[in-house]
């Protein structure tokens, strides 16, 4: 593949070569002032705008769309109702052809960003292809309406679904309300995106919270209320207190309940 003059001067009447690309270059730099003089030199005077340098890559003719799909199956897989609606590839390396079965390994965590890189692997080629990319997409994300505090049980009154434009997540956001209560582990303030590890799932005994306290020995079997010290889920010990301030250790059984061993 040839640089030739008709890319910098689509009008020239007598095209010329500047640069022949070898089968191991696809890239080329050329200062602004070299590329006037090499045009000087064939009689043609052009007016230099960029002052700088001039940075001139090969171009391929394999159709990438193969891979791009490959890319949308990537951020599919984490987000499953994202909308793509462009993706960019600039390749750092020539590509001649792809092979016929290759796989896109990509940056750790990748996914959560608009912009990176993979590289192509292919057990039957020893040939390296590196691919940044850049991709254009909306996606449901919800965020909080208001200020919500530390602790906050959430209901769909708290949250604010929207269209958002895909740049730069910092972590999986939540996708779905799903039926099980969940509360905030930090305070959100309003307008920010709510990410699973924001929140966790309701704890089946709260602390300060009463609880049902069941004890049975041999033939007794006693039931009372109390107040449960910690937050915990079932298996889990804590320490409930009585009416009479006596603390005891108890396993949580249930939701709200708990038993003496």
């Amino acid at each position: 593949m040839d640089f030739n003059a008709s890319t910098v001067y689509p009008q020239i009447d007598n095209d010329f070569v500047i640069y022949h690309f070898d089968q191991n270059r696809h890239k080329k730099t050329f200062t602004s002032s070299r590329l006037l003089q090499i045009f000087k030199d064939q009689d043609l005077q052009l007016e230099d705008n960029s002052r700088g340098i001039v940075h001139v890559q090969r171009t391929t003719d394999v159709d990438l769309e193969p891979v791009i799909q490959k890319i949308k199956a990537y951020y599919h897989n984490y987000f499953p109702h994202m909308r793509i609606e462009k993706i960019s590839l600039v390749s750092s390396s020539f590509i001649e052809e792809l092979p016929q079965d290759y796989t896109l390994v990509f940056k750790p965590n990748a996914y959560l960003y608009n912009h990176s890189s993979f590289k192509i692997l292919s057990e039957e080629s020893t040939e390296r292809f590196f691919i940044r990319y850049e991709i254009q997409a909306k996606m449901k994300l919800f965020k909080a309406r208001h200020n919500i505090n530390r602790g906050k049980i959430l209901t769909p009154k708290d949250l604010l679904s929207t269209q958002t434009k895909f740049k730069r997540l910092k972590g999986l956001p939540l996708l779905s309300l799903s039926q099980q209560q969940i509360r905030v582990k930090k305070r959100l303030a309003q307008g920010k995106i709510l990410y699973q590890h924001d929140i966790e799932p309701l704890p089946s005994v709260l602390k300060d919270k009463p609880v049902n306290v069941r004890f049975i020995s041999g033939m007794v079997r006693l039931e009372f209320q109390a107040i449960c010290l910690d937050d915990a889920g079932i298996g889990e010990y804590v320490y409930i207190q009585k009416s009479d301030g006596k603390k005891l250790k108890a396993k949580v059984i249930n939701k709200n309940l708990v038993e003496i061993e």
